[in-house]
């Protein structure tokens, strides 16, 4: 089955944020493992960001889990770009890593695309 919705997570040098946004994340998306990708572009950043990337990829199961990390800092909006190019699904939802999200939202998105 193909995946359906990339959630793109442009970051830079907030590891601890990201983490929050992938613990919450790994809770969404149960259910729907075969539907999302999730792909994180790290725009340089020299904190533990990639720590927790790393973190995150063994514990998300069988999501397909993506990081990139740019070779220097592009800036918010190229990397935001990234992540929409970067994507390999029909839709692609960029969120921060500071972003609050609804706690129903994966799954009700997930079953809205399906319905229309």
């Amino acid at each position: 089955m193909k995946r359906l919705l990339t959630i793109g997570i442009p970051t830079y040098n907030r590891a601890q944020l990201l983490d929050k946004q992938l613990n919450w994340l790994a809770q969404a998306v149960k259910g729907f493992e075969n539907d999302v990708e999730i792909l994180v572009s790290d725009n340089c950043s020299t904190d533990n960001t990639q720590d927790v990337v790393t973190k995150w990829q063994g514990q998300i199961g069988t999501v397909k889990f993506t990081s990139v990390r740019n070779a220097e800092n592009i800036g918010v909006m190229k990397n935001i770009m990234s992540c929409l190019n970067l994507a390999t699904t029909k839709y692609v939802w960029t969120i921060g890593d500071d972003d609050p999200i609804q706690t129903r939202a994966i799954s009700y998105t997930i079953n809205k695309l399906k319905q229309y």
